[in-house]
């Protein structure tokens, strides 16, 4: 069997309710991308107690950079060569290695990408990051979830959550939903849902993902999202092909 027709191993967070499915934003922007070009893959399970490990057992070097955890997911197994880390780096050696169909990979709507989205997820996570310690990760990782938020935020997140949360988390999200807006009807060749029109690109991966992450949180967040503008809704659509495939 060629290494291009082995199945790809794609490390993925688990969650508390089985089966399990995707939830996590920053695997979702890999898995979509193995998803739009049918590549195959098998998913392994890791939590936020067992990602250390697990990743360390296979090559990854922990991030010494600050981040809330030295090793995070998405992670891949490619066939025949080392396991790779961040999503901006697999998808640059995916779209390498599967040419086919081809993905945009422009750095200046993907950095634009990547900034709305920080805009508009950074008030969120007042009410995000509590959902998903109450009702997304496995009840074991809480702990270890809650610690690093704590310092990543420097509060609890009962305290984010109480001190930046609700009416006030969405009203300073504003700014971000408009700019995301802004770049996903601004830059459009031709008619279509997509930033570029009807041509879709990784950037279109980087924003819709996070409208996939806020409907696996449930309350209600996805909803309201979808709500404040058409754009988002047609987005979303356009990619719900490339969604099926949560689990395997």
């Amino acid at each position: 069997m060629s290494s291009l027709s082995a199945k790809i191993t794609f490390y993925d967070l688990a969650r508390r309710v089985k089966p399990n499915r995707c939830w996590s934003y920053n695997a979702w922007k890999t898995r979509l991308v193995l998803n739009y070009k049918k590549i195959p893959y098998s998913t392994a399970w890791v939590n936020h107690d067992t990602i250390g490990p697990t990743l360390e057992a296979i090559g990854i070097r922990a991030n010494t950079s600050g981040q809330d955890f030295p090793y995070t997911v998405p992670t891949i197994q490619l066939p025949g060569k080392a396991a790779i880390t961040d999503s901006t780096v697999i998808v640059t050696e995916l779209e390498s290695l599967y040419p086919f169909p081809a993905l945009n990979l422009d750095s200046d709507l993907q950095n634009e990408a990547d900034r709305v989205t920080f805009m508009t997820c950074m008030p969120l996570f007042a009410i995000y990051m509590p959902e998903v310690a109450r009702s997304i990760i496995e009840e074991s990782t809480v702990p270890t979830f809650n610690k690093s938020r704590e310092k990543r935020f420097g509060m609890s997140l009962e305290e984010l959550e109480r001190a930046r949360g609700g009416e006030q988390a969405w009203k300073a999200a504003e700014p971000g939903m408009s700019a995301m807006k802004n770049l996903l009807t601004s830059r459009k060749k031709d008619e279509g849902p997509f930033i570029m029109g009807s041509q879709v690109c990784y950037a279109d991966f980087i924003l819709v993902a996070s409208l996939e992450t806020l409907r696996k949180a449930g309350n209600g967040m996805f909803e309201r999202f979808l709500e404040w503008d058409s754009c988002f809704r047609d987005l979303y659509e356009a990619c719900l092909v490339w969604f099926e495939n949560d689990q395997q």
